[in-house]
């Protein structure tokens, strides 16, 4: 009875260890961001942060994401503004790679226009349907 006990708790510390350490290792995923020396620099990345969507999240602010690719985008938009880009150069640039729908203040075009007028547009047929038949 003792040997049993004695390898059912081996096995039980081994798994509860194997446990831990696997789930401890989420811990190191991202390693912690290192800020701009310049108070002024890195205020301007956190208005840049801001105005750029995680394209993983479904429209969240790269500043709130924790996904990895947020993470990349902070860490570049840091480097960017290090290297002397403007905000305007580092926007055009993320909208050159990414498209459009990576800035939150996306410019409204005219063929999305269009999408915003598809329901009253089909209200409005349908009426026109429900009268004349």
């Amino acid at each position: 009875m003792n040997k049993t006990f004695s390898k059912l708790f081996s096995t039980l510390t081994s798994i509860l260890t194997l446990t831990f350490i696997f789930f401890s290792l989420s811990a190191f995923a991202l390693s912690p961001e290192v800020r701009l020396p310049d108070e002024e620099q890195e205020q301007r990345a956190m208005q840049l942060f801001l105005e750029v969507r995680c394209l993983i999240c479904g429209g969240q602010v790269i500043e709130n994401s924790n996904t990895e690719f947020s993470y990349e985008m902070r860490k570049l938009i840091r480097q960017k503004i290090s290297s002397g880009s403007t905000n305007e150069e580092i926007k055009t640039e993320l909208v050159k790679e990414f498209g459009e729908d990576i800035l939150t203040n996306a410019n409204q075009k005219t063929d999305k226009f269009f999408l915003w007028c598809l329901p009253v547009l089909f209200m409005v047929v349908c009426f026109i349907f429900l009268i004349y038949y």
